[in-house]
């Protein structure tokens, strides 16, 4: 049987990001974030009010960026260390992180709503199309088929 999402939803795309399926597991965080100070480029870490999370290879889930023009290299030295996300679904980005995304080619879903963002979880599976925007979450035992 196949599994059936818990979510379903398009947001906003960045421009110009290839089409296809990403599938990964979620790193939800509640608040936002700032790359410049919360995040670690070289291990890979997001480290923020005594929590420590690895965001490498999973896709990132949080509201907005906090901040910090040098927060867009930030995430492009995540990719250049091989330690980015997979993709980033927010429900506001701004500036600096749409940039940074952009230079280190990090498929970018915005304009979710925060109820929608809020049946999110950690150790979801997200799959989305980063050049539609949409977006099907699937709870972690509805993914495994469970």
């Amino acid at each position: 049987m196949d599994p059936h999402p818990v979510i379903s939803v398009t947001g906003t795309p960045l421009k110009g990001m290839k089409s296809g399926i990403i599938r990964g597991e979620v790193v939800k965080w509640k608040g936002p974030i700032s790359f410049l100070g919360d995040v670690d480029p070289e291990r890979g870490t997001l480290e923020k009010d005594g929590r420590r999370t690895d965001v490498s290879g999973k896709v990132l889930v949080f509201p907005e960026g906090a901040g910090s023009t040098v927060g867009s290299y930030v995430i492009y030295n995540l990719k250049l260390n091989g330690k980015a996300p997979l993709a980033l679904v927010m429900s506001r980005a701004d500036a600096i992180i749409t940039i940074g995304c952009i230079l280190a080619d990090i498929p970018l879903v915005h304009g979710i709503e925060d109820e929608l963002m809020n049946e999110i979880h950690t150790g979801d599976i997200i799959e989305m199309d980063p050049s539609s925007g949409r977006i099907r979450v699937f709870g972690k035992h509805e993914a495994e088929g469970k």
